[in-house]
């Protein structure tokens, strides 16, 4: 039996556009009434026995209570829908109704009406109905159809998952009216331990995203204690020792240095300052016998990388950056790693050798900028203050970061394309045994070229090399941030295209009429 009346949500009138300004000054009425008593109580109590009213001393009190007042409401006002804001809640829901109401004033989606009156006439002016409705993950945008907007709200649905970076997953469509229903929580898309996958120089980190570490390489990982910072390093090591040999640096020794018990690891764990320094000079000379012996194969072709030549990939962990950074007490020592680790950011790629760096503090005395705008993966887990949210993603300062408490390995991806989304980390039961996991791990491949020697020719060889590599690493890192992008809105337009088709609607129709 069909419902006698169905509900759609708020409805978006013309005063949602500035929602989030009313709604501050609803939150500032108490500090209003609180004026106003206490101007009443003390400052009228006071004027009336006081007859010298020509001093302007007495009006100081009054007048910089009234300031303080107004400043506390302010604040306060600020603070609440702020906070609600990055939980995801109540003001998150009004500032999605408010842009929604901005967009169709913007495109002109309003009804004018001219009324009559006995002075004359005025015009009436109102949105085409919408409305918003918010249940559980999905938020539901309802649109009237069949008025002279039928061709905008048919194919608004695009447009929302671009404002709102949310995930259109179905398009109900009945009479007289359209709803889209976007996915805005997509723990629904979060992968098991055992799911994340490895194929083609990409890894498979939540249903439907990807890192192409081969084509945008390097990872930055942030996240405080408890955020499921060292659990997600966990998945990474485990899918990339299926392909290639995993280095572990632990300057604080804690959870990764166990490693160094498990025999697949023997050897390639390292917790002293001055074995991690070594580590990454290490990493410069294995990268050096990397290409040349790339060069040095029959086939050599410019532009090609490690996999053209059979090769197995190497990768380089290291677990909480800030603080060993500390740990460098004078210049030579900063100079030697820090010199090590921009030429693996800068050249490694071709050579199939990546940086994966976590930190609790991505700021630039950590990790200086030109490298962090160069390790093109950047992940954050757990709860950030909007400063750690700015320093991981130094590009989407506009973006509005939620943070979800008690949900360990939630976050947000920035998978080299320069657009942050929601990321929940590969998700591992609470009796999962790590330590007869990794213990009985297989010994992991790699290619041996320990026999390359590095002589005086070798050295101009190199040059010739790396000349090579510089030139066209820029060019090549921009064409695939636009090739992901792409394939990004290629995937979207496909699922836009299919949920219009079930729904009876024309993608390429609604297009044209657009």
């Amino acid at each position: 039996m069909k419902k006698l009346v169905t509900y759609r949500g708020k409805r978006i009138r013309l005063y949602t556009r500035n929602l989030t300004r009313n709604w501050g000054l609803v939150l500032s009425v108490p500090f209003f009434l609180g004026l106003v008593a206490y101007h009443y109580f003390v400052t009228y109590a006071f004027f009336k026995v006081n007859h010298d009213l020509k001093q302007w001393t007495i009006y100081v009190q009054p007048v910089l209570i009234t300031l303080l007042f107004i400043l506390l409401s302010i604040i306060f006002a600020w603070y609440v829908i702020k906070s609600s804001r990055l939980r995801d809640g109540f003001f998150m829901r009004r500032y999605k109704m408010q842009m929604l109401a901005l967009y169709m004033f913007s495109i002109n989606m309003v009804n004018k009406k001219v009324i009559k009156t006995e002075g004359g006439s005025k015009e009436k002016v109102s949105f085409t109905k919408a409305y918003y409705r918010h249940k559980k993950s999905i938020d539901t945008f309802t649109f009237q159809t069949g008025t002279q907007f039928h061709n905008q709200v048919i194919g608004i649905g695009k447009t929302l998952g671009e404002m709102y970076i949310a995930d259109l997953v179905n398009i109900k469509w009945e009479m007289g009216f359209i709803s889209y229903d976007f996915l805005t929580d997509s723990i629904g898309k979060r992968l098991n331990f055992d799911e994340v996958a490895i194929n083609d120089g990409k890894i498979s980190l939540m249903k439907g995203v990807e890192w192409d570490f081969e084509g945008l390489p390097h990872m930055i990982i942030t996240g405080g204690t408890g955020g499921g910072k060292t659990y997600f390093i966990y998945s990474l090591i485990r899918v990339f020792a299926q392909i290639g040999r995993v280095r572990i640096a632990d300057p604080k020794k804690s959870d990764l240095s166990a490693f160094e018990d498990f025999p697949a690891f023997k050897g390639l764990v390292f917790d002293e300052k001055d074995d991690i320094i070594k580590l990454f000079e290490d990493m410069v000379k294995l990268m050096d016998q990397r290409y040349l012996y790339m060069r040095n194969q029959p086939n050599y072709t410019i532009g090609k990388n490690y996999r053209f030549y059979g090769m197995k990939p190497e990768f380089i962990i290291l677990d909480e950056l800030a603080a060993y950074v500390t740990t460098l007490k004078d210049f030579k020592e900063q100079d030697l790693f820090w010199d090590a680790v921009r030429l693996l950011v800068l050249k490694a790629r071709q050579a199939g050798m990546f940086l994966i760096f976590a930190t609790q503090r991505p700021d630039t005395t950590t990790l200086p900028g030109s490298l962090r705008d160069n390790m093109l993966c950047k992940v954050s887990t757990g709860v950030l203050t909007d400063q750690g949210y700015d320093m991981t993603f130094p590009n989407s300062k506009n973006k509005t970061f939620i943070n979800k408490e008690g949900i360990k390995g939630r976050g947000y991806i920035d998978v080299g394309t320069g657009v942050p989304i929601e990321f929940y980390s590969p998700f591992v039961p609470s009796n999962f045994d790590f330590i007869g996991y990794f213990k009985n791990m297989e010994k992991m491949p790699f290619t041996d070229v320990s026999d390359v020697k590095i002589t005086p020719e070798a050295k101009e060889v190199l040059k010739e090399v790396y000349n090579s590599v510089e030139e066209g690493e820029e060019f090549f890192l921009e064409s695939q941030k636009s090739k992901v992008l792409k394939e990004h809105e290629d995937k979207k337009e496909k699922n836009m295209e299919k949920l219009m088709s079930n729904a009876g609607i024309s993608y390429k129709d609604t297009l044209k009429n657009n």
